[in-house]
């Protein structure tokens, strides 16, 4: 702007020069006149412009005075109201307004991981694609539990009358069936001799039994119950006491992931002292060896049920 405004006032210095430096007359050929018409004077102080400008550039029949008046930026025309800042501070790039923008630009994108398989492999290593569809889901609680005998298919045989033991057949573990002789007793007031037997089919889970030996007619010599048949009392948090009913379907896990099933037979009405829950009764019927009375297995109820937009299988869920 400084070296506009002094280029404006050499300008009208100039002028006022060049008239003062012709002559009146119109014909005149004299020095002064001559470079006037011709454009080739001298301004004071502008001696060494022409020179200065075409040390750097090579403009041939370019007018020293035009090139010293020429705007730093022709084609941005009018600055007025243009901000430029101060010297010394350093000028902003413009944005390019033909410039693409990259809508990535930013962002750290890397590579896609996953595994493509075939639908061959895919059959070989078990992978199956099922669509997910709505339904119904439950909502499940875990309880611990534990096995205990059926007491519905236990016996105990004790003698008829106060006897002595005679004989024993039968020891502990061993399987019997209905009316298999175990003892051989001798009344003792009429010295008769009789024989106790099995009152069901089952496995001797007791014995107190020697030969002998006085029993009174109120003394257990065997117990024989029918393991395929157990009791699961499940103990109940109070907080679910409510939700829980007989008749409702409850899955057993034994410690090695064996599973069984049954139903709510007896919810008890009052709460332990030792344990303060609940106690819900299931009947299990072939549970196999890993229910054995007096092991502890968990159980599973469904507590709550739903229906759902989209439902998928629990084992289709895998946790990274």
């Amino acid at each position: 702007m400084k070296k506009i405004i002094l280029m404006t006032a050499m300008l009208a210095a100039t002028t006022l020069w060049v008239g003062a430096q012709t002559c009146d007359t119109g014909d005149c050929d004299c020095a002064s006149c001559t470079a006037a018409a011709a454009g080739k004077f001298t301004l004071p102080g502008l001696e060494g412009l022409e020179q200065e400008n075409h040390e750097d550039h090579d403009h041939e029949g370019h007018d020293p005075v035009e090139q010293a008046f020429q705007p730093a930026h022709p084609e941005h025309g009018d600055h007025t109201g243009h901000d430029h800042p101060a010297d010394g501070q350093a000028r902003k790039p413009a944005p390019h307004e033909d410039a693409e923008v990259d809508p990535h630009a930013g962002h750290d994108h890397g590579e896609v991981e996953g595994v493509e398989l075939s639908a061959e492999m895919a059959g070989k290593v078990g992978i199956q694609i099922h669509e997910a569809e709505g339904g119904s889901i439950a909502k499940s609680a875990v309880f611990p539990a534990e096995i205990k005998l059926n007491r519905d298919r236990t016996a105990a045989v004790s003698p008829r009358y106060a006897s002595i033991v005679r004989q024993v057949f039968s020891e502990i573990g061993d399987v019997v069936s209905k009316d298999d002789v175990l003892a051989s007793l001798e009344n003792r007031e009429t010295m008769a001799v009789y024989t106790i037997a099995a009152p069901l089919d089952g496995i001797i889970i007791s014995k107190d039994a020697a030969v002998g030996e006085t029993a009174g007619d109120d003394k257990v010599l065997f117990e024989v119950a029918d393991l395929s048949s157990v009791w699961a009392d499940i103990s109940i948090f109070p907080k679910y006491q409510h939700l829980i009913r007989k008749g409702m379907r409850v899955e057993f896990i034994a410690h090695d992931g064996h599973a069984a099933r049954g139903n709510v037979k007896y919810i008890s009405p009052i709460i332990s002292r030792e344990t303060r829950t609940f106690t819900a009764r299931c009947v299990l019927e072939g549970a196999g060896e890993d229910f054995t009375p007096g092991a502890f297995v968990r159980a599973r109820i469904t507590v709550e049920k739903a229906d759902v937009p989209v439902r998928v299988e629990r084992n289709a869920v895998q946790t990274l």
